[in-house]
């Protein structure tokens, strides 16, 4: 009868058994991976301290001056470092480029949040407000600025992705695909930004054809109430969902094919489920900017509009499925004897 030995403990590459402790170390080399993982973390416990100081001061959950809104910005900073630092070691990469992407991702995710934390503790808009000079310079250098720089970083990001590499196919093409919805995101703010409104009415630019003085941004009477963080009674189209959609890009399509990448999974099969994926997301995205860049608010979607997203969703949510189940079965059969 033959006898397998036991699995050995893992280690932490000078020979001593690892602890759960380990994950809490300092990581070292000190390569720009290991630091968007620590500024994920800083902007973890960021979003983390501002949900329980919204709770315990009772505060407003929706408008312009929640405590949410530096918990929302610091979710998307922690959530962007951590897909980039998972990915980037597969990108051929030069140095200068690592560096751009490394440093503003870190700007936009940190920088972005401190200016939400400072207006909303400050009790006052952090976008469209230009009342003081601080209001305007964290409008212009935070809204405008961080964001120009960032935009910059994920550019280099996507051309990286076409240099030769030995990654497989199918994680190139989601990194390209996270970028390019990211970019989307990244233009509907700026197109947000140039109206000084997130709610679109039929013309670009408005924001700066007058005087930039005091709070500019829209009324509430014109955005609608907020359900779930969806406007659907607005006085015109919703940019903010479609900002929101495309702003997470590298979670719902990079993050996936990294996943998919570390399964037992064949080749084509990656190749299959990243097409659906960015189907999924590109077609929900040019549904919901064909209502929002007509003036039509969501809540006004025909059942065709309806039915198209629901689809998207249906087969968004199969393909994480398939990579789940593919990502937690080559997880289960390494363990198993």
């Amino acid at each position: 009868m033959t006898t397998t030995a036991p699995l050995a403990p893992p280690t932490r590459g000078d020979g001593r058994p690892s602890t759960p402790w380990d994950a809490l170390r300092f990581p070292t080399p000190l390569t720009w991976p290991n630091v968007l993982f620590l500024g994920g973390w800083l902007l973890l416990a960021t979003m983390g301290f501002h949900l329980v100081a919204l709770a315990i001061t009772g505060g407003a959950i929706t408008g312009p001056v929640s405590l949410r809104k530096p918990a929302t910005f610091a979710e998307t900073g922690w959530l962007t470092a951590w897909s980039v630092a998972l990915v980037l070691p597969a990108l051929s990469t030069r140095q200068w480029q690592r560096h751009v992407i490394g440093t503003t991702v870190l700007l936009f995710g940190i920088g972005e949040t401190t200016v939400m934390a400072v207006q909303a503790w400050r009790g006052v808009p952090s976008h469209y407000n230009f009342t003081t000079a601080l209001d305007a310079t964290l409008m212009r250098g935070g809204a405008g600025g961080l964001a120009f720089l960032f935009l910059i970083g994920m550019v280099v990001m996507l051309a990286a992705s076409f240099r030769p590499t030995n990654a497989p196919r199918s994680l190139l093409v989601g990194v390209r695909l996270g970028v390019v919805v990211l970019l989307i995101g990244c233009v509907i703010g700026f197109v947000m930004i140039s109206n000084m409104s997130g709610v679109f009415t039929g013309s670009f630019g408005t924001g700066f054809t007058g005087a930039q003085t005091g709070y500019v941004g829209p009324p509430p009477s014109v955005v609608g109430k907020e359900y779930l963080l969806l406007h659907p009674d607005t006085q015109g189209g919703d940019l903010v969902l479609l900002h929101a959609i495309g702003i997470h890009g590298l979670l719902l399509l990079t993050v996936p094919a990294h996943l998919l990448n570390r399964s037992r999974l064949p080749e084509r099969s990656r190749m299959r489920v990243v097409a659906v994926m960015g189907t999924a997301v590109l077609g929900a995205m040019a549904v919901i900017a064909g209502q929002s860049f007509r003036s039509l608010p969501l809540g006004e979607m025909g059942p065709v509009n309806l039915g198209l997203l629901a689809a998207a969703a249906v087969a968004l949510l199969a393909a994480y499925g398939v990579t789940a189940r593919a990502r937690l079965g080559r997880r289960w059969g390494d363990q198993a004897p």
